[in-house]
Formats: structure tokens, sequence, C-alpha cells
């Protein structure tokens, strides 16, 4: 008995560490250092993963030069909303002709946090991402797509009635989307719609305290996904986001973290999700005052508690990050997880967190992935 009940906990564990592993870059250092940051970091992981940031830079550009570069890519997390889904298409489209054989491609799909929400209306912004993912698959396939039959988009966009939409050339590789949102509907979505989940330690619903909850697939919504799954579909794909802020130098890294939260603080949809599990909600509200007041992501971070800061965020040296981000690996995989990435903002200083992750950090919490491993 006690030897079924090692194997059972071995189980996951083993799970996490043969699944394909990623990293995710912010587009807020210049475009050729992110993209030799990425060629580093491949030595260690399967896939490179860039956060769409309106302001900052674009992320099908980067996506396009770090494929070039040999590497796996994907959007974590790109959004319909104040974009135009036919162009994301065909940007995917390209980018799958860049994208090594063996390295996937991937949509990480969302309807967009804080900025965006500062930036745009969201009209029925779950319809959208639900027509973006029909739009794109249909194009993808080769089919003359009548925009017609996606109102919410076309609506948006301002398209012509009766307007076909077609791509001119054939898609080498069709990309997976995987969702990435909180809240019953959107969910719906992505258990009936897309390929897979991504659920980031950054989100209240996916954070630790909602890993230790006992009903953390009902917190975190894989229930809901997971009942919207046609039969004959194939399971969701789960990816486990373990967002890291790491660095030698201990007070820049736990600074720098601020910033990833105030993205997901100054979003008030979330701010319920943040009260159930047990988070400071009053900071971020101020967070979200920041942003109105138009004082943009530093000043937002600023505004960001340090108690919610730890909860969504694994900061500080290497050797206070590794023994974190393990615990976090490891409950992710029992709750069913089997890839994983180390997301944003990484560190203050870029190449540093990169050197650290590659030598040590990565190693250390999914070894045999050290240097020399391609």
């Amino acid at each position: 008995m006690y030897d079924d009940l090692a194997e059972l906990v071995r189980r996951p564990r083993r799970q996490a560490l043969m699944g394909q592993l990623g990293v995710q870059l912010t587009p807020w250092t210049d475009s050729r250092e992110l993209v030799g940051l990425a060629r580093r970091l491949a030595d260690v992981v399967d896939t490179v993963w860039v956060q769409d940031q309106m302001l900052a830079r674009n992320v099908y550009a980067l996506l396009g030069a770090i494929a070039y570069a040999g590497c796996g890519v994907g959007t974590n997390v790109t959004y319909p909303i104040g974009r135009n889904p036919i162009e994301m298409a065909s940007a995917l489209a390209t980018i799958a002709e860049l994208v090594p054989g063996d390295r996937d491609l991937l949509v990480g799909l969302g309807t967009g946090g804080a900025l965006v929400d500062s930036l745009f209306r969201k009209d029925r912004p779950v319809a959208a991402v639900r027509e973006s993912i029909q739009l794109m698959r249909a194009l993808w396939s080769g089919a003359r797509v009548d925009l017609g039959e996606f109102p919410v988009l076309g609506s948006a966009l301002g398209c012509r009635p009766a307007a076909v939409a077609e791509l001119t050339y054939p898609v080498a590789r069709v990309p997976q989307i995987l969702v990435a949102g909180v809240g019953p509907k959107i969910l719906a979505v992505a258990g009936a719609h897309a390929d897979g989940l991504i659920s980031p330690s950054s989100l209240p619903t996916s954070s630790r305290a909602a890993l230790l909850a006992g009903d953390f697939s009902q917190i975190c919504g894989l229930d809901r996904a997971r009942a919207a799954r046609p039969p004959g579909m194939a399971p969701l794909r789960l990816i486990f986001g373990i967002n890291v802020s790491v660095s030698a130098d201990r007070k820049r890294a736990r600074e720098y973290a601020r910033r990833q939260v105030a993205l997901v603080a100054g979003n008030p949809r979330l701010w319920p999700d943040l009260e159930r599990v047990g988070l400071d909600v009053d900071s971020a509200g101020a967070v979200k005052n920041a942003f109105d007041q138009g004082l943009g992501i530093d000043g937002a971070a600023a505004q960001c508690s340090e108690a919610l800061a730890d909860a969504l965020i694994v900061s500080g040296t290497p050797q206070e990050c590794i023994p974190a981000m393990t615990e976090l690996r490891d409950l992710a995989a029992t709750r069913g997880y089997t890839d994983f990435y180390v997301g944003g903002p990484l560190g203050p200083d870029p190449a540093e967190a990169a050197g650290l992750l590659v030598a040590q950090v990565m190693p250390a919490v999914w070894p045999g992935r050290g240097p020399g491993r391609r």
C-alpha cells in the first residue's frame, strides 16, 4: 500500500520533468538583445514565449526573428481586442514557415489585461476570442472565409457586407491555440474550441494560494473547461507558467517583479479572484488608479504591495527562487499540468537573468536541462 502511495506522489513529478519546457520574454528590452537571449535560453528550453504588450516591441516581429534563430515560439498571450485577427492569422502562418520542424508554434490567446482595458472598449471580449479561434483556424485551413459569420469581429473591424477572406499561400503548419483567462465564459470557450489552457502563477486563480486550496479545479476553472470539451476532441493540453524575477541583487529582483504584478492587479475583473484566495485587493485598487491617471507601468508598479507581489511572482536570488519554483512545479503537476514555462519578467537585467536561469535555476528545478543539452 505504501509503495502505491509513494508512486502516486512520484508520478506527477516525473511527468513535470519530462514535459515541454519554455521561457517567457517580456518585450521591454532592445529587440536584438531579446533575440540573443532567446538563442541563449534555447539551450535549456523547447519554446520561447513572448508577451504581447501593445505599446512595447511587436510580438509577431520578435517571434519571427526568434523562430528563424532556431527556437520554438509562442505568444503568451495575444488578444483580438484592438487587433485584426485576419492579420494575426497571416502573421502566425508566416512565422510557421520559420519555426524548426521539431519545435512548437503556439498561440496563447486571451482578452487582454489592464493595458488593453486602458486603451480600448471591450465589447463582448469572450465572443471575440471564440470568433478569433474559429476565424484563424478557417484561414489556416485554406478556406474562403465569409466574414459575415463572425459578427463580433466584423463589427469591431468594420468589415464590409459579404466580404470574403482567404490566405494567398498554404500554411506550413497549423499553430496550436491555448487560451489564458479566468471566468466561466472564457474557460468554456477554451474547453470547446482551443487546444489547451495556459495557467500562469501570476494569476490569482492559478497562484500558489489557489494551488494549495482544496477546490483548485473549481477555482482555476479546469472543471468548467473540461465539462465544455466536446466528445472526440483531444484532451486539453495544460501548461503552467511559473513567473519569476531573479537577480544576484535581491532588492532589484523584487522591485522588478512588481511591474509584472501591476499588469494583473490593475484588472478589476480579477479582484474577486484575489479576494477568493486571500490576496491584497486594496493594493490592486491603487494599481488601477495609477494606470487610470496615465502613470504607466512604472507608476502602477510603485503602488503594488510587497505581499501581493510575493503571492504572484517568485522573486529574489537564485537560492531563494529555486525552492519556491520547485514547490510550484510539484503543486501544478499534482493538478494535472504536464508542460511548464518560466514566465516573465525573468529579472531586472535580462542578460543576467538568462545566465542565472541557464547555469543555476533551470538545472536545479528541471534536472537534465543544463547548458549543452541541445
